[in-house]
């Protein structure tokens, strides 16, 4: 009962405001009748027992205030009441203080105990009053003889007091019921937010957690009510600055970024914000931003990765321009070159010939490699088994790692790629020498091809070279892939051997990565693409047949002096009549107005008006059956053009030899003669 009373009254009062209404109460009574007894004494000599008992019953309540507040409540109305009545009841008077006394009672226990107990106790006291006076010998000791005024003004001040506290206390449930109907669903809307909430006191003490700040923290309410927020915290060290942030300031707008540290050992990102509640506690609201801050590496990540495609490809672009420039003026050294040989016969001077082909073909393996970079080199591709490959080249590759190196091949079968044979030989040998270089020491070179399954389904082939070499540190191995960066001292290479790996990889469809740290050596894994195909033949060299001599009539367009002049004076001179032309219009131009017959296009690609195959298929609308040879220095996509391209017999990859051009002209013409005299079939 008095737990249901006690009950009650907190949840008018609050705990702590009724134990202090309790405490306040039980005081002024203790020291009220502490006074009268005192009063009684000085005055009289003496005090009624039941006055000395009363005051004693409050004081032993002021002492019970603070432990049992309900309890302390009801020996202080019990008493007080009980000392009214006695004084009515036994000594057979009606003090006028009962006036007072009794509403204030009435009241009281309305407040503390609810409208029931406030009704019992008004009838019990104007029953007891009633009872006394009625059964009072003398009506005359109430005051000036008029007791039944005194009782009706005793009974309306009771149930009047009575009424009015039924009233007040029915109009502060409504109140109080709204109250918690709207606390209810605070609460519930807390409860189920998504953000975490904690609310903390003023000695920094988590109070209050929703579910959502408990699972985002990891922790149980046990684990993390009554604890500092330092302590809830502590995992990440962060726990020392955010209180202080959080007495700093009442509230914060701005949310605050946090990183934390899950017992579990999972770093989360949170935004935080604050605010301040009643009672000089705050609230707490916890964001989990974790995914956005990973998709926001992520961006970062990608942009970075972007701005280094964009500067590798502007570098590409600037490299393909070079090389394009370079391979035309090789193309006029080595054609000079072959028409000095054929006319002077000195042996000095031919030695003098000799040096400059040899550096002519220095310059062709340099712009090669440029042209490996910026993915514009001519590609031959073919589907064959990369195992198989490596294992043909395990005697080079060694010759090329050197004594001290021991290369060591770990290879899978039936590793097929479609990609440029000559292409990936040439990457594994820029990566085997690297590998040299960063091993002057020596040590094993271990090269392995197997395949690989993606978690998407995709099937690759991986072929990785690993050494145990000095290693590169992090800003080494951003670059490592860039042209013209090298680690070797001045003159000891070109920083185009990574880089055209890069570009060949690329070029094939796969992607290239590189792992390395101090000291610990370094690995460079190149992707390809799985070829389901079956592998393909390897083509047959076609057999090679002397130039012929016939004077047939060759329209060659070349946009750059120097290679015009070289190839139509070699041209000349094996005996053939060319019409040369500046560009891809000057040629169009000339074959509209030939009123003989063409038996070849020799023709650059890339020229200004009129591209190489535009050209080609302006031409073969007068003659059909014409056949072309392109010229480039580096693979175009217009070429993807034109159709029943071969590239290794109809195209010429500057720079090239006067054999090699005369060998392409002479197959295009016997083909040519082949496809005429062939019989032609009945429609």
């Amino acid at each position: 009962m008095i737990g249901e009373l006690s009950f009650a009254a907190e949840r008018r009062f609050g705990s702590t405001d009724y134990r202090r209404w309790v405490v306040g109460g039980s005081l002024v009574a203790a020291i009220g009748y502490t006074t009268a007894t005192i009063t009684g004494f000085l005055a009289f000599g003496a005090s009624p027992a039941p006055q000395i008992a009363t005051a004693l019953a409050c004081w032993i309540a002021l002492a019970l205030a603070t432990v049992r507040p309900s309890v302390a409540a009801l020996v202080v109305l019990v008493s007080i009441w009980g000392e009214v009545n006695y004084s009515i009841a036994v000594a057979t008077e009606f003090p006028p203080i009962g006036l007072v006394v009794g509403p204030v009672l009435i009241a009281g226990a309305g407040l503390l105990m609810g409208t029931r107990p406030s009704l019992l106790l008004a009838i019990t006291s104007v029953g007891v009053a009633i009872a006394a006076a009625l059964a009072a010998p003398g009506a005359a000791h109430y005051p000036r003889g008029r007791l039944a005024y005194w009782l009706v003004l005793y009974f309306l001040c009771t149930i009047g007091t009575w009424a009015v506290v039924a009233l007040g206390l029915a109009s502060l449930e409504r109140v109080l019921a709204a109250v918690r109907a709207k606390e209810t669903e605070l609460a519930d809307t807390i409860c189920f937010a998504p953000d975490g909430i904690l609310v903390v006191g003023p000695d920094d003490r988590v109070i209050a957690a929703n579910p959502a700040a408990l699972a985002l923290l990891e922790c149980g309410e046990q684990q993390c009510l009554g604890r500092t927020l330092a302590e809830v915290l502590a995992n990440d060290g962060i726990a020392a600055d955010l209180p202080a942030a959080i007495r700093q300031a009442d509230s914060i707008e701005a949310p605050i970024a946090l990183s934390l540290r899950r017992p579990s050992g999972e770093r989360i990102y949170a935004e935080v914000t604050w605010r301040r509640m009643h009672g000089d506690r705050r609230q707490l609201s916890f964001r989990d931003v974790t995914e956005r801050v990973h998709a926001e590496d992520i961006r970062r990540r990608m942009e970075d990765e972007l701005a280094h495609a964009r500067r590798l490809e502007a570098i590409g672009q600037l490299a393909g321009g070079i090389a394009h420039d370079f391979n035309n003026l090789l193309t006029a050294v080595a054609g000079s070159a072959d028409l000095l040989r054929d006319t002077l016969g000195h042996e000095a001077r031919a030695g003098l010939l000799d040096e400059i082909v040899a550096a002519q073909e220095r310059g062709s393996a340099l712009t090669k490699q440029l042209l490996s970079f910026a993915r514009r080199d001519i590609v031959q591709a073919r589907v064959f088994d990369l195992s198989a490959q490596i294992d043909a080249m395990q005697r080079l590759l060694q010759r090329i790692a050197g004594e001290r190196v021991q290369v060591i091949c770990d290879l899978e079968a039936e590793c097929r790629v479609r990609a440029d044979v000559g292409q990936i030989e040439q990457a594994l040998v820029n990566i085997v020498t690297n590998a040299r270089d960063a091993m002057p020491d020596g040590g094993p070179c271990t090269v392995r091809c197997r395949r690989s399954t993606t978690a998407d389904g995709g099937r690759w082939i991986e072929l990785s070279v690993a050494d145990h070499g000095v290693g590169m540190d992090e800003d080494t191995r951003a670059h490592a892939f860039e042209p013209f960066f090298t680690t070797k001292p001045r003159g000891r290479g070109t920083g185009l051997g990574l880089a055209s790996v890069h570009g060949i990889v690329m070029q094939s469809g796969g992607r290239a990565r590189l792992e390395s740290n101090l000291p610990s050596g370094t690995v460079v894994t190149l992707e390809f693409p799985f070829a389901d195909a079956p592998v393909d033949a390897v083509p047959a060299a076609e057999a090679v047949s002397e130039p012929g001599t016939s004077p047939a009539t060759i329209l060659v367009a070349e946009d750059d002096d120097g290679t015009l002049g070289v190839v139509v004076r070699i041209l000349q001179r094996a005996g053939y009549r060319v019409l040369l032309a500046p560009d891809g219009v000057a040629a169009l131009r000339t074959a509209e107005n030939l009123d003989a017959d063409l038996d070849l296009l020799l023709t650059d690609v890339m020229m200004p008006g009129l591209s190489g195959p535009q050209l080609a298929r302006r031409v073969a609308e007068r003659w059909p059956a014409l056949p072309v040879v392109f010229m480039s220095g580096y693979a175009e996509d217009a070429l993807g053009e034109v159709p029943g391209l071969v590239l290794e017999r109809d195209f010429l990859a500057k720079p090239f030899s006067s054999a090699l051009l005369l060998q392409r002209v002479d197959d295009a013409l016997q083909r040519r003669r082949r496809e005429a005299s062939a019989p032609r079939r009945a429609p």
